[in-house]
């Protein structure tokens, strides 16, 4: 389900998905948002992350940057799991990202999934912010 709307004569997209399905699922929301200079997307995530759900997910990634989209915000406050034999795959996946599109921040980390990415040797290559409010509307954020 998507919904388009203008405010302030910027265009958003609001999209809803499920990237996997069963008792242990993970759903997204995307949000587009264009701002002054950049596009940025703010990326929810929701549940667990299974191989199905990163192999979507990664597509979602290169439909973003093939969007224009220069600034990602991948929340994973909703984020209940993760495999971790996902989490060195899905730190590629965003540092790809950057290197071929623009910046990346991730937030919402638990202490759980910190020390996921931390045991994986994966923390030190994310740029990691405690929450995503505010993000979108404060590049400068972004960029540090």
């Amino acid at each position: 389900m998507s919904a388009w709307s203008a405010a302030g004569g910027r265009a958003m997209l609001v999209m809803h998905e499920s990237l996997s399905h069963g008792l242990h699922g993970m759903t997204a929301r995307l949000e587009l948002h264009e701002t002054s200079p950049d596009r940025v997307a703010r990326l929810s995530l929701c549940g667990w992350l299974d191989a199905i759900a990163f192999g979507r997910l990664r597509l979602r990634f290169d439909d973003l940057a093939r969007q224009g989209v220069r600034r990602l915000i991948l929340d994973l406050e909703g984020l209940q799991h993760v495999d971790y034999r996902l989490v060195p795959s899905l730190t590629e996946a965003l540092t790809g990202f950057e290197a071929r599109s623009g910046t990346v921040v991730v937030c919402g980390l638990s202490a759980y999934l910190r020390d996921l990415f931390r045991l994986a040797g994966c923390e030190p290559k994310l740029k990691c912010w405690p929450t995503a409010d505010g993000l979108i509307e404060s590049p400068r954020e972004l960029a540090s």
